[in-house]
């Protein structure tokens, strides 16, 4: 009995929805753990109701792992994709079909977030481990396709992007938090 070669498709965007709904679940019970602690969470009550402020700070954190995840996957399927045009030498592009099967492996762990949506540590655990199991079975399929050398450099390249990538965003981050820190102690 043939699939259809497009039914896992959207494994990654399943994926990608119950990860950003699990962890912003577990972030808005944080968030408004703070809130209540600062005292603002009073004060939003005299505006909304309590059930509409929870699903409000929900469905805010919903839409910003939504737009992180979607743009991380973007950008590993171009990093991964020039990956391939530097290391793989094949014709056909059958090694992209060799990893689609993968995708099962993140739509399990985006299932297993499920059960821990009320730990905020637990689901970023779960997330972890599914990214790490995802790289072995990503190594492993490359290790088929092409020489060890081509795998090894494969897998330097992909370091090196994501570092470059992290270390840009880090360094972005700090001199936006050192120009905040500076306004705000030394205001002119």
């Amino acid at each position: 009995m043939r699939t259809n070669v497009y039914l896992l498709s959207y494994a990654p965007l399943i994926s990608i929805l119950l990860f950003s709904t699990s962890l912003a679940i577990a972030t808005s019970e944080l968030a408004l753990t703070w809130l209540n602690n600062v005292g603002v969470y009073d004060e939003l009550l005299q505006i909304l109701s309590a059930r509409n402020t929870k699903l409000l700070v929900w469905l805010g954190f919903l839409i910003i792992y939504f737009m992180i995840f979607s743009s991380l996957k973007l950008i590993s399927d171009t990093i991964n994709q020039l990956g391939f045009a530097f290391f793989i030498k094949e014709q056909v592009g059958t090694t992209l079909s060799m990893l689609r099967p993968g995708s099962i492996l993140l739509l399990v762990g985006g299932c297993i977030s499920f059960a821990f949506m009320t730990s905020f540590p637990l689901v970023c655990l779960v997330l972890a481990g599914s990214f790490l199991i995802y790289f072995f079975f990503y190594v492993f399929q490359i290790s088929k396709m092409t020489s060890s050398a081509g795998a090894i450099g494969l897998v330097v390249f992909l370091f090196l992007a994501w570092g470059m990538l992290l270390a840009g965003l880090a360094w972005v981050g700090l001199s936006l938090f050192n120009s905040l820190g500076q306004a705000v102690l030394f205001p002119k």
